[in-house]
């Protein structure tokens, strides 16, 4: 079932849609039916609830008329959005990086060893989940300081994989 994090005017929630026509949101279901009316308005049954919804896309986010209140959404795959965070730059220096497991995973391959050379989009490790391999690349030029996982070896989502510096 796709799961998507969705923000709107300040505010995150995890959103799934089922198959059958359900959606959850922060796992409070409801039945959902959407009919486009016209290039950008649609006509929204949500429940026993039913809504009309202007929406234009402004590069990555929507702005939203619903009901005639003004919204600005965001909505990204829950997959999109571990493999945008998973590396985060650390308060402890200005080029150190830690990478971390976006989701539990087997870690399928390790692509570099310490002291090596990385330049930003070079691949890193490469981590299956789900029947699905995921390369996770670096973002930063750097040298590989520390690398924490081998081939093989299953990692749980936030583990600390590398730190590039």
């Amino acid at each position: 079932m796709p799961r998507y994090a969705v923000s709107m005017n300040g505010h995150e929630f995890s959103v799934i849609v089922d198959d059958s026509g359900r959606i959850s949101v922060e796992d409070v279901a409801e039945h959902i039916d959407v009919m486009r009316v016209s290039a950008n308005k649609y006509s929204v049954f949500l429940g026993a609830r039913s809504h009309t919804l202007v929406a234009v896309r402004n590069g990555v986010t929507y702005s939203v008329l619903a009901d005639g209140h003004e919204l600005a959404v965001a909505v990204e795959t829950e997959r999109a959005r571990l493999l945008r965070a998973y590396a985060r730059t650390l308060d402890s220096g200005p080029h150190r990086m830690e990478i971390h497991a976006p989701m539990p995973a087997l870690v399928v391959k390790v692509e570099v060893q310490v002291g090596d050379s990385v330049k930003p989009g070079q691949g890193l490790i490469v981590l299956e989940a789900m029947k699905m391999e995921n390369e996770l690349k670096s973002h930063v030029e750097g040298i590989v300081k520390e690398v924490r996982v081998t081939q093989g070896k299953p990692v749980d989502k936030g583990e600390l994989l590398l730190i590039l510096e």
